[in-house]
């Protein structure tokens, strides 16, 4: 649920980033939802990462709570990966 900027800001800390991040900032939730991770009594989303392909079908998807904890570098290593 993080906005374009914040996104931009996180990203500019990896050089390789090639590929648009969706910003599910207004309407708030509107993608968690769609997704399946929205918290409806906190009123938030789970902290989730979904990678989709090019072609628009989920290659990979990982929730880890909101207090959850995601490496960075372990990320770009998936997306590698699934780029190949």
């Amino acid at each position: 649920m993080d906005s374009k900027f914040c996104h931009k800001a996180w990203s500019s800390g990896f050089a390789g980033i090639k590929f648009p991040l969706l910003a599910d900032f207004h309407p708030k939730g509107a993608t968690c939802q769609a997704f399946g991770v929205w918290l409806e009594e906190p009123g938030i989303g789970d902290r989730a990462t979904v990678l989709i392909g090019k072609d628009g079908k989920v290659l990979w998807a990982e929730a880890v709570t909101p207090a959850g904890f995601r490496n960075p570098s372990d990320l770009l290593g998936k997306v590698q990966e699934l780029a190949q």
